[in-house]
């Protein structure tokens, strides 16, 4: 593409420095909006509470066994559906085959889902392959069961897989029989063999994702492991010491290509998992087709819950009959609806003073209106109110205003969604019910109730004062209890709505208020307050607090909170009992927490959770697993900063669907469970991380287009992936970003309102492509994505509007593009961003970043005359700034780049002109002790590199001083140190500058700096390649100490050092590194 590019001095039209991009349509313009694909509905809420029915998980007997009936009959189901699943997308797959292999230009959205279906087709074959091998094994192991002798030992084996799922175990049945079930083993071991959970139908492998470190196939290992094994078989001894020794090496994993290993788990370290892989040992529960029961009576259990002896009655509106001649066509609502309006033009038409109750009931069109949650609604309930105080002025007593009335008003407002302005309005109403008792209306006195009502608005509003007033509104209860008013006395209810409110709001302040609350309830109770004993909820609530307010030593204080809740349910208190919302909040505090270990210790709290549960699964049924509390688990480990994060959050999701299948249904993964691990990966750093998140992603849209809605990918899915795929630095990472952006642009277009891509998501796909390394074509591809999101934006999508990031992206990626018109190009764009700003469109103001941009593309172009136009740039911030625009300030990283422009420059004078900019920092700084404009290291580093790199012959001498000067200045400054880039600076600076025929003064001065380099602990293979070129041979290994390389060098020397280039530190460091670098 050619780029018309106009000088940048030369005034323009707005649009024409963006117009010289090429106007050739983007692929999905070309191809048109695609027709609407999705039928599913899926209500994409995030998890606020957690479901409270539950299953019981124990398993059948050990000793007992499964009967072959059952095995039988729950392989052949589970194989039926997946021949079935098999042959519908068999069928789908060549039907649209042919059609699609025919089109010479296949539409994007096609060409997704032609290569869903694909992907889903493999991944049934082999899953029905997998199925089919489990079968044919599973009737080989019961026709050798019928030939030995039928002994305990020999039933015990057959009953350690997982309920719901054929046996498949890894190795021969002959090793088994001979390692396994000697008759010289004592039971125990028996008992361990028979407690290891055997691999299901599903196709075995590593942990999921992963290929071996060492080689680049998968590798089959044995599955989730509960104990150890003594006398077990030589091979799984030699497989689980290989897997020990590769766990102590600092190897990465390399990604698998094929999105099956997520239907696959591996040998797990979570203890919650292995409990529920684990059958349990009781002998009064039988499995029968994955659903547990009595093992006498045969009937299901109801997760610990009582099944409700007489059936619900059906739902009663305040005994009123809806009536009307014409609604038999009208849905519920729609019959609610015209009878309210009806109601309310009947109000109308009725005299003040003549309203009959019996023909229009109030209370009952009140509550109606109440119940629609809006403020439609609760305007209408105050308005009904009015009138019912306004019949009762006039004389009419059939119609008496209550408290009732009142308090179904204020709780029309608090539910109405209107935030503050609702809460004042609620607030308002209780003042004036108030008034109007204390003039002598005995039926509007004030209650607990109404009261509760209003502090509920405030914690619903969401407003920074609404804990507060909440606060002062519970003072205003103990004082009016206090003079006398019986009726109004604070209770659990107030309390918990008030913790609640501070909950909200968040902070450590705010958890300590809510904890002070705690307190008092319990200071009050012990007082003889009944109403004001703390239960579950209290407990749960303040945990939340805990758990919003992050930082250190918040999981601490809400773990001590459920010690607490244990301790009291065990001495008596009925009342108090840790479930699973206590559970996940404390998991949650974790995970917001930041504390190293913390997804350890959630994986741990998980782990006592489902032993409590598996220990009674009556008396704490409401300990069961489920969705919630995992997926608070796994963005516990996706928030995690430890190594294996993403792939122990990986496991859980395999662990969930395994489970699941197995038949408990509470255990079930949804979008956010896919999106967490997601998001895992995309933290993770890991090379080939940001594949796996896209493989994810094809997952579930693979499984909800076979039709399972749960799995719906939401805008927060796509923006996980695009996120991985941005910060990877992968080869090919930035188009794939674009195609997933784009295949949220066409998924919007066809009415999925779930996905909704934004100004972040095209900003972000923006930064991959700067970041590329493609060139020219990276930079020209980000301006033709900008140009597609101005289209979209007049177009009608006013959530993609370019704005100062997207501006600044372009430049960036022009900055990074190595092309010797960028430096132009960028200031050609900068200019017309300062065009469309003077224009109206504040969105697209220029900004310090803006400019320190402008700046880098100079510094990088190695133009002749770049320096001097980088320091013009410069001036024209200090000038724009000194007129009062905050948004032009230079800061630090301004002046350093001018500087680096210098020392690229090549220059004469150029590290002196360096060196004044740095002086001029200084003196700034010192002037005003403004932090932005402090010279830092990196200021120091780029003077240092002007002066190493001087050409001049005439400028070397002072640039020679200027470099020990400035290493002087590093020394002095306290919360300054020197690192690793300025040792191998001052190197280049002794090698280039000093003459190498004077080898005494090279090497006492080479010697110094890598003395003080040692000292430091900077020392890595930069450093150590530069004093090599610095020194002789026999002096660089008598510095050295004759050691070979760097990993043989003393730990002091190097333990501060970031970039080593030795393979563990490649390994351990690369996503670290590359993290640091994009900041």
């Amino acid at each position: 593409m050619q780029l018309k590019l106009k000088s940048a001095m030369q005034p323009q039209h707005p649009c024409e420095s963006l117009k010289s991009v090429s106007q050739e349509p983007l692929e999905e313009e070309r191809q048109g909006s695609p027709a609407a694909r999705e039928t599913h509905h899926f209500d994409n809420s995030r998890y606020t509470e957690a479901d409270e029915s539950t299953l019981v998980t124990s398993a059948p007997s050990v000793d007992s066994g499964w009967e072959s009936s059952s095995q039988e009959k729950i392989s052949s189901s589970i194989w039926s559906a997946r021949q079935e699943d098999s042959q519908s997308l068999l069928s789908s797959y060549n039907a649209f085959a042919p059609a699609f292999q025919q089109s010479s230009t296949p539409k994007q959205e096609e060409r997704l889902i032609f290569d869903a279906n694909k992907l889903s087709l493999r991944d049934e074959e082999n899953t029905t392959t997998s199925l089919q091998k489990a079968l044919n094994q599973d009737n080989d192991q019961k026709a050798a069961a019928a030939q030995r002798s039928s002994s305990p030992l020999s039933r015990a084996s057959t009953a350690s897989t997982i309920p719901g799922l054929a046996p498949a175990f890894s190795g021969s049945t002959s090793q088994y029989s001979q390692s396994n079930f000697s008759s010289q083993q004592s039971f125990s071991q028996k008992k361990k063999i028979a407690m290891r959970t055997a691999s299901s139908a599903m196709p075995a492998g590593p942990p999921p994702g992963f290929l071996s470190p060492i080689t680049t196939s998968v590798t089959r290992q044995e599955s989730l492991d509960t104990n150890s094994f003594d006398g077990g078989s030589t091979g799984n001894n030699r497989r689980r010491h290989q897997r020990q020794r590769q766990k102590k090496k600092h190897n990465y994993y390399a990604l698998n290509s094929s999105v099956n290993s997520v239907d696959t788990v591996d040998t797990t370290e979570s203890e919650a998992l292995k409990l529920l892989m684990k059958p349990s040992i009781s002998d009064s529960l039988d499995v029968t087709n994955g659903s547990f029961s009595m093992a006498s009576s045969k009937t299901p259990l109801m997760s610990g819950v009582a099944r409700p002896i007489l059936p619900q009655q059906p739902p009663q509106w305040d005994n009123v009959t809806i009536e009307s001649e014409d609604d038999d066509d009208l849905e519920p609502r729609d019959k609610k609806q015209d009878w309210l309006q009806r109601m309310n033009k009947r109000l109308q038409e009725t005299p003040i003073g003549e309203l009959d109750p019996s023909a229009t009931p109030l209370s009952a069109i009140m509550n109606a209106w109440a119940k629609t949650k809006s403020s439609q609604g609760a305007s209408m309930v105050e308005m009904w109110l009015n009138r019912a105080q306004q019949e009762y002025d006039a004389g009419n007593r059939k119609v008496i205003p209550t408290t009732k009335m009142y308090t179904m008003a204020v709780d029309a407002w608090a539910k109405s969604g209107e935030g503050g302005a609702a809460a004042t309005r609620a607030e308002a109403i209780l003042q004036h019910m108030n008034s109007l008792h204390q003039k002598g209306h005995e039926n509007l006195r004030p209650t607990t109730g109404i009261f509760n009502a209003v502090i509920n608005a405030w914690a619903r509003s969401r407003e920074k004062i609404a804990p507060v007033r909440a606060e002062q509104i519970l003072d205003w209860m103990h004082k009016l209890h206090k003079n006398g008013n019986i009726d109004i006395r604070p209770d659990k209810y107030t309390f918990n709505t008030v913790i609640h409110a501070w909950a909200k709001n968040g902070g450590k302040d705010s958890a300590g208020k809510a904890q002070q609350l705690l307190n008092t309830m319990h200071r009050m109770h012990k007082e003889g307050n009944t109403l004001a004993k703390p239960d579950t909820i209290t407990y749960n609530v303040v945990i939340n607090a805990w758990a919003k307010s992050g930082g250190r030593g918040s999981a601490t204080e809400a773990e001590k909170l459920l010690d607490k809740m244990h301790t009291l349910h065990k001495n008596g208190d009925p009342d108090i009992k840790p479930n699973v919302v206590t559970y996940g909040a404390v998991i949650d505090a974790h995970a917001k927490s930041g504390e190293r270990g913390a997804a350890a210790r959630a994986d741990a709290l998980l782990a006592d959770m489902i032993q409590q549960h598996q220990s009674d699964p009556f008396l704490n049924g409401d300990l069961g697993p489920n969705t919630y509390v995992f997926n608070t688990v796994i963005n516990c480990w996706a928030k995690s900063k430890e190594q294996d994060a993403a792939s122990k959050a990986e496991e859980m999701l395999v662990a969930m669907g395994r489970l699941h299948a197995s038949g408990i249904p509470n255990l079930k993964p949804d979008a956010f469970t896919y999106t967490a691990v997601i998001d895992a990966w995309a933290k993770s750093g890991y090379r080939g991380a940001a594949t796996r998140a896209d493989q994810l992603l094809d997952k579930m849209e693979a499984k909800y287009q076979a039709g399972d809605s749960d799995l719906k990918p939401n805008t927060f899915t796509y923006n996980a992936v695009i996120n991985a795929l941005a910060k990877s630095g992968e080869p090919g990472a930035a188009a794939r970003a674009e195609r997933v952006l784009q295949n949220m642009v066409n998924r919007h277009r066809s009415g999925n309102d779930d996905v909704k891509p934004t100004t972040i998501n095209f900003n972000t796909v923006l930064d991959a492509w700067a970041k590329s390394g493609g060139g020219r074509s990276a930079a020209e591809r980000a301006e033709e994505i900008l140009e597609w999101m101005d289209r979209l934006n007049k177009n009608g999508n006013h959530e993609v509007r370019p704005d100062t990031i997207t501006f600044n992206a372009v430049l960036d990626a022009w900055a990074r593009s190595g092309d010797r018109m960028a430096p132009r190009r960028a200031e050609q764009i900068l200019d017309h961003m300062d065009e469309l700003y003077r224009a109206g469109n504040n969105g697209v103001k220029p900004d310090t970043y803006t400019y320190n941009t402008l700046i880098n593309a100079w510094a990088k172009s190695g133009e002749k005359g770049a320096a001097g136009r980088a320091e013009h740039v410069l001036s024209v911030m200090e000038k724009r700034y000194r007129d009062g625009d905050n948004d032009f300030k230079p800061n630090t990283r301004t002046h350093t780049s001018v500087i680096d422009a210098w020392a690229k420059s090549g220059e004469q004078g150029a590290a002196k002109r360096a060196e004044q900019i740095l002086k001029g920092m200084q003196n700034l700084y010192e002037k005003t002790r403004d932090p932005d404009v402090k010279p830092n290291v990196h200021t120091a580093n780029a003077v240092c590199n002007a002066c190493a790199f001087t050409k001049i012959e005439r400028d070397r001498a002072d640039a020679l001083a200027i470099a020990f000067r400035v290493f002087d200045w590093i020394n002095t400054q306290e919360d300054m140190q020197a690192d690793a880039y300025t040792y191998t600076i001052l190197l280049s600076v002794c090698s280039n500058l000093l003459p190498r025929e004077n080898r005494a003064t090279r090497y006492a001065h080479a010697r110094t700096f890598f003395e003080r380099c040692c000292q430091s602990g900077h020392v890595n293979d930069y450093v150590l390649r530069k004093l090599r070129q610095t020194v002789t041979e026999e002096e660089y290994r008598t510095l050295i100490d004759h050691r070979t390389d760097i990993s043989s060098l003393p730990r002091s020397w190097t333990c501060n050092a970031r970039n080593n280039n030795s393979s563990s530190n490649r390994h351990n460091n690369r996503g670290g590194n590359r993290n640091r670098r994009r900041k």
